[in-house]
């Protein structure tokens, strides 16, 4: 169950006494990790029990403090998507300054070489940039992605990889100012902040896929960041199993991603319900995890993932989390 303010204080007497059950231990938790302040009130209650010598309470777990402020830590807000696409632009073109030409001909994870990679990012920030000044435009999906990729490697082969970067940051720089657009602006079937964030979300997969290629060490995004590809993750969800034939109208699930930048969601299984509050099942991973899977790195019997509940609708729902990936 998730907890309300005044569910919290009805409880937290008992769970500063240990007196709690299971599944209220894991509610009170869940909140401690959401309301950071909450675990100060935790604390000075188990302290006012221990000194009346309160059974139970004399000796808390020791390490609750740390493992209450620890989920606590890592529960940050998202950003705005034009923040969270400057960042990882920023991560990334820093990264290209390191490459040099030995590198460029090494072949990534999906068959594209370091050069070809770059190139692919700038030629689908391309088709973006020009939806956005066309609203004819069809939908840009992963079918187009690689019809745009294959059509811009053709014309630019042989192109000096100087002049491949010099043309990225251009483009770049003309995708994040999409930001000035209305906000209710589509983009090539898209809001313009969901561009924003597939965007980022790209040029991370992107980045990590040239280091791991490259045997370079593993650079993950700021937790800020993480958090904010994880809320378009989940937005997706319901249309992703609907896309795989997988939609479960009626049934929802709560989706636990651990690490910074992790969260809690709760998510209908089909496109445009509502949400129940008694969700079929409790799924858990990663963060990184989940957002790799959506961007189609990770399998999903390579994902440390966990089910409470109907298991056979979590692996769905895992299964399904990769729909929209593109190259």
């Amino acid at each position: 169950m998730d907890l309300t303010p005044e569910q919290f204080e009805d409880l937290v007497g008992a769970y500063a006494l240990d007196a709690c059950e299971p599944d209220e231990v894991e509610a009170m938790e869940r909140y401690v990790a959401r309301h950071r302040e909450s675990a100060t009130e935790v604390e000075r209650l188990r302290e006012v029990a221990a000194g009346i010598g309160a059974a139970g309470a004399s000796s808390p777990p020791g390490t609750l403090r740390e493992r209450l402020l620890h989920a606590a830590e890592d529960r940050v807000s998202p950003l705005e998507a034009d923040t969270a696409l400057q960042r990882e632009t920023d991560r990334f073109d820093t990264f290209l300054d390191t490459l040099v030409e030995h590198d460029l001909a090494v072949r990534t994870h999906n068959g594209l070489t370091v050069h070809e990679l770059v190139q692919h990012l700038e030629a689908i920030d391309r088709a973006f940039v020009d939806a956005a000044h066309d609203p004819t435009t069809a939908y840009i999906g992963p079918r187009e992605v690689e019809a745009v990729t294959a059509r811009d490697l053709s014309e630019r082969a042989g192109e000096p990889f100087a002049e491949t970067i010099t043309r990225f940051r251009s483009t770049r720089g003309q995708l994040v100012r999409l930001r000035e657009l209305p906000a209710d602006r589509r983009v090539a079937g898209y809001e313009r902040d969901d561009t924003l964030v597939i965007r980022a979300f790209e040029t991370w997969t992107h980045h990590d896929d040239l280091r791991r290629a490259l045997a370079r060490d593993a650079a993950l995004p700021d937790a800020e960041v993480l958090r904010t590809m994880a809320e378009l993750a989940m937005k997706a969800l319901p249309l992703a199993l609907a896309a795989t034939d997988a939609a479960r109208p009626g049934r929802t699930a709560r989706i636990v991603l651990d690490g910074a930048g992790g969260g809690e969601w709760i998510v209908a299984c089909a496109p445009g319900e509502s949400p129940s509050p008694n969700p079929d099942v409790v799924v858990r991973a990663s963060v990184v995890d989940w957002c790799r899977r959506f961007a189609d790195r990770i399998e999903p019997d390579d994902m440390s993932a966990s089910f409470d509940g109907d298991a056979g609708l979590g692996r769905e729902l895992v299964a399904a989390a990769n729909a929209f990936a593109g190259l």
